[in-house]
C-alpha cells in the first residue's frame, strides 16, 4: 500500500514537473516569437537614441586607397585667398573605405608627413608619432557630380597644414560607398551609428592619438554630430558651421518641397509618427548626454539656418553645465563665406586649445 502511494505521488511529482518544463518552454518560445515580432514591426526602433547610446561605436575594418583626382584638380586650380599655399602642403590626401553595419563607406583622409610612413602601413607600431584627428561631416550633397571631400576639403587642407589628420565620411550612397536602406527614414537615421562606427574607427589607426579626436560639422551634418555625441559620449571637441538644429520631424517637413517627392516624405513621417515616439530620435532632447565643448558658428545671413536655433541649442547646453559657444557673424551666409579665414582660424585655436597640438 505504502509503495503504491509514495509511485503515485511520484508520478504526480513527475507529471506536475512535466506540465510545467513543457508550459515553461512554450512560454518561452512564445515570448521569443513575440519578442521577434515585435522587431520586426519595429525595424526602426534600433536607431532611437537609448538603443544606440547602448550600441556604442563599433570599429570596422579600414583601407587606404589611391589619391582624389578631383581634389587635386580644384586645388590646382583654386583662386582666391581661401586657396592653401603650396608650402603648406605637409600631409598626403588618399581616399579610404571602412566598414560600418556590414556595408563599406568611402571618405577621404589627410595624414601629416609626420606619420605617412608609418600611416601608410596600417599594421606598423606609430606609438612614438601619432597625432590628433579631426572627423569631417559635411552638409546636404546631391549624388551627381560628388566626390569623397566634397563639402569639406578646403577646411580639411587647413587643419592638416596644421598637424593634424583630418577623416571626411561620405555616407552610404555617395562616391565609392554602398548604397543606404531603401526605407527613406532609416537611410537617414543610419547616419548616425555610421559616424558612432567612424569614430570609433579612427581611435583604433595607428597613427592616431586616440585621446585627441575632434569633429567638424556643417549644416545637416550637425544634426548628425550632436546626435552622435549624445549617443557616444566621450570627449570629441566640435566645432559646427551653420548646423541645422531645427527638431526633428520639423527639419525635415520644413525644407522638403510640395511635389510628389515631398508628400512621399510627408506621408512617410506621418507613418513613423503613429508607430514611434519621435522625441526619442531627437537630439534637441538629449543634451545632457553631451561631454565635448561645443562651438558654433552661424552668420546672421544664412538662408537655411536661423540664428534663434543656435542660440536655443547653446542656452541649453549651458543649462546642463556644458561648455559651449555661439559666434555670430553678421551678414554672413550658410557658408560663412564672408569670414572664412576668420573663422578657421578661431577653429584652429579651438583645436589646439582642446587637443593639445601644440
Amino acid at each position: 500500500m505504502m509503495k503504491r502511494i509514495v509511485a503515485g505521488i511520484m508520478l504526480l511529482v513527475a507529471s506536475g514537473l512535466g506540465v510545467w518544463w513543457v508550459y515553461g518552454n512554450l512560454t518561452w518560445v512564445d515570448s521569443g516569437v513575440r519578442r521577434k515580432k515585435e522587431v520586426q514591426e519595429m525595424p526602426l526602433s534600433k536607431y532611437n537614441y537609448d538603443e544606440l547610446r547602448e550600441r556604442g561605436g563599433i570599429a570596422g575594418e579600414f583601407e587606404l586607397g589611391g589619391k582624389i583626382q578631383a581634389v587635386i584638380d580644384r586645388r590646382d586650380n583654386c583662386v582666391g585667398a581661401n586657396c592653401l599655399p603650396e608650402a603648406d602642403y605637409s600631409f598626403e590626401t588618399k581616399q579610404f573605405k571602412f566598414k560600418t553595419d556590414g556595408r563599406w563607406m568611402s571618405g577621404m583622409i589627410n595624414m601629416p608627413n609626420s606619420v605617412l610612413e608609418c600611416a601608410m602601413n596600417l599594421k606598423n607600431d606609430c606609438s612614438a608619432k601619432k597625432v590628433p584627428a579631426i572627423v569631417m561631416v559635411r552638409g546636404f550633397a546631391e549624388t551627381a557630380g560628388y566626390y569623397s571631400g566634397s563639402g569639406s576639403w578646403r577646411i580639411a587642407d587647413r587643419l592638416a597644414s596644421k598637424g593634424y589628420a583630418t577623416v571626411s565620411l561620405d555616407f552610404l550612397g555617395f562616391a565609392d560607398s554602398d548604397m543606404p536602406s531603401e526605407d527613406i527614414l532609416e537611410a537617414r537615421f543610419e547616419k548616425v551609428p555610421e559616424l558612432m562606427d567612424l569614430l570609433a574607427t579612427v581611435k583604433s589607426l595607428n597613427f592616431v592619438d586616440s585621446s585627441k579626436i575632434g569633429i567638424w560639422a556643417h549644416s545637416n551634418g550637425g544634426q548628425i554630430t550632436l546626435s552622435a555625441l549624445e549617443t557616444m559620449g566621450g570627449y570629441y571637441p566640435t566645432v559646427l558651421w551653420a548646423p541645422m538644429t531645427n527638431p526633428f520631424p520639423q527639419s525635415v517637413l520644413e525644407t522638403i518641397d510640395d511635389d510628389e517627392a515631398g508628400r512621399i516624405v510627408r506621408a512617410k513621417i506621418e507613418e513613423f509618427g503613429q508607430s514611434y515616439d519621435f522625441r526619442q530620435y531627437a537630439f534637441e532632447n538629449y543634451y545632457n548626454w553631451i561631454d565635448s565643448p561645443v562651438l558654433i558658428h552661424q552668420g546672421t545671413a544664412d538662408e537655411w539656418c536661423e540664428l534663434s536655433w543656435q542660440q536655443e541649442v547653446v542656452s541649453k547646453l549651458k543649462g546642463f553645465g556644458k561648455t559651449a559657444e555661439l559666434d555670430v557673424l553678421i551678414g554672413d551666409d550658410h557658408n560663412l563665406s564672408k569670414n572664412w579665414l576668420e573663422v578657421v582660424q578661431k577653429d584652429v585655436e579651438f583645436y589646439n586649445q582642446r587637443l593639445g597640438n601644440f
